[in-house]
């Protein structure tokens, strides 16, 4: 009777096999979140002068972003915004915090 249907072992392998097919695997992400950096600061956007050869090594590698857009031009609201996914008024975050701020992100 086995040897007309699957034996175990060959199920296994053929499920193993199906398993292996479907499953990706899980990118890489680094995501670059620097004050006061524009379009065209780093070569592998076209400066000629500023010399950026690791961040152009990873963008000639990787996936460039050019059309991203942050939610606030301030530091701290921007941030809080990348770090929790929501607007920066609705994280409590209005404004720049400093060292001496007492402030910032609630826990939970």
């Amino acid at each position: 009777m086995l040897t007309e249907m699957m034996n175990r072992r060959e199920l296994l392998a053929t499920l193993a096999a199906g398993a292996m097919t479907g499953a990706e695997s899980k990118p890489n992400i680094v995501m670059i979140y620097a004050d006061d950096l524009g379009y065209g600061d780093l070569g592998c956007y076209g400066n000629p002068t500023i010399k950026t050869p690791n961040l152009d090594k990873m963008a000639a590698d990787g996936m460039r972003w050019t059309q991203f857009y942050s939610t606030s031009p301030l530091c701290s609201p921007s941030r809080a915004a990348l770090m929790t996914g929501r607007y920066p008024v609705r994280c409590g975050i209005s404004k720049v915090l400093f060292p001496y701020s007492t402030g910032g992100l609630k826990a939970g």
